[in-house]
């Protein structure tokens, strides 16, 4: 679990932002949203081919 004791920094504005830091950092939001609904696993192949794709006309 993420804390951020707001009495360490000067104001709530910074604090909330060095917890929103955190949250970024642990990657919380995007396990959620990845566990939001659940993708089949030719979903998941055909999102990872697609990904593969895009990265080799990149380059």
């Amino acid at each position: 679990m993420i804390t951020v004791h707001v009495a360490n920094y000067d104001s709530f504005d910074k604090a909330l932002r060095a917890f929103n830091r955190k949250v970024r950092k642990a990657q919380i939001i995007e396990t959620v949203h990845k566990k939001s609904h659940y993708i089949s696993p030719s979903q998941k192949r055909h999102k990872a081919k697609m990904k593969w794709r895009k990265n080799m006309s990149n380059s």
